[in-house]
C-alpha cells in the first residue's frame, strides 16, 4: 500500500533468526504479533518471551502474524488498526522483501528505496551475531553501496553506526535514532548521521 501512495523510502525492521536470515519484525521477540505459543510452547525463555533468534526462518514461515495484542488477554493493542486475527500473514526476509521491491520498481519505472533499522544490535552481539556484517553483505549483493544509492541505513546505536562507516567501510547512507521523554509522549527522531566516524 505504502508503494501504490508513492512513498520515497519503506522501512524495514531487522532481526536475525537462529540460522542468520535477516527477518522483517518489529521487535526482536514474538508473542505480542504471531501465534507463537501455540505452535512452539517449549521454546518459551525463562523470561516468558519467545525470541525471533531462537527460530529458523523454516521455523518462523510457520507462524501467524497479528496485529499486534496483549499476549495475556488477546485484546489488540490499537483496536483501531487492523483486526486482530484475521487473515494468514506470514514474516518474510529482508532478501524477499528487496526483491519484492525491486520488480515493482522494474516493473512501474519507479525507484523506490529501502530504510532498513536494525533492532538491538547489542542484544544480536550477546546471542554470539553480527547483524550488520550480514546485514552489509546482504545490501551489497542487491546493489546497496553507496550513498548515493535508494538505502538508508538506521540505528539507535551510534557505536555500531561508527562501526559501519569506520570498521567495515560501508559508503551508505547513515542516520542514528534517538530516544527521548517529553511530557506529551514518546517521540523518535532522526539525525542526519553520514558523517558518524569520519
Amino acid at each position: 500500500m505504502a508503494y501504490a501512495m508513492g512513498a520515497d523510502y519503506l522501512e524495514q525492521d531487522i532481526v536475525l533468526s537462529k540460522d542468520n536470515v535477516p527477518i522483517v519484525i518489529h521487535d526482536i521477540h514474538l508473542e505480542t504479533v504471531t501465534d507463537v505459543e501455540l505452535k512452539f510452547p517449549e521454546q518459551k525463555r525463562k523470561d516468558g518471551k519467545y525470541y525471533v533468534i531462537d527460530f529458523t526462518f523454516k521455523e518462523l514461515q510457520q507462524l501467524n502474524v497479528s496485529e499486534r495484542f496483549d499476549p495475556k488477554t488477546n485484546e489488540a493493542v490499537f483496536p483501531n488498526r487492523f483486526p486482530a486475527f484475521t487473515s494468514t500473514f506470514k514474516l518474510h526476509s529482508l532478501q524477499e522483501e528487496i526483491e519484492f521491491i525491486q520488480g515493482l520498481n522494474k516493473s512501474t519505472g519507479k525507484n523506490i528505496g529501502i530504510y532498513p533499522e536494525i533492532k538491538e544490535p547489542a542484544f544480536h552481539q550477546k546471542e554470539g551475531k553480527d547483524i550488520f556484517k550480514i546485514l552489509l553483505e546482504i545490501l551489497n549483493n542487491y546493489g546497496y553501496k553507496i550513498k548515493n544509492d535508494p538505502c538508508i541505513l538506521q540505528c539507535f546505536d551510534a557505536q555500531e553506526l561508527k562501526r559501519i562507516r569506520s570498521g567495515f567501510k560501508s559508503e551508505l547512507f547513515l542516520v542514528q535514532l534517538m530516544e527521548f521523554n517529553t511530557e506529551v509522549k514518546l517521540e523518535e527522531i532522526a539525525i542526519y548521521a553520514d558523517g558518524i566516524g569520519s
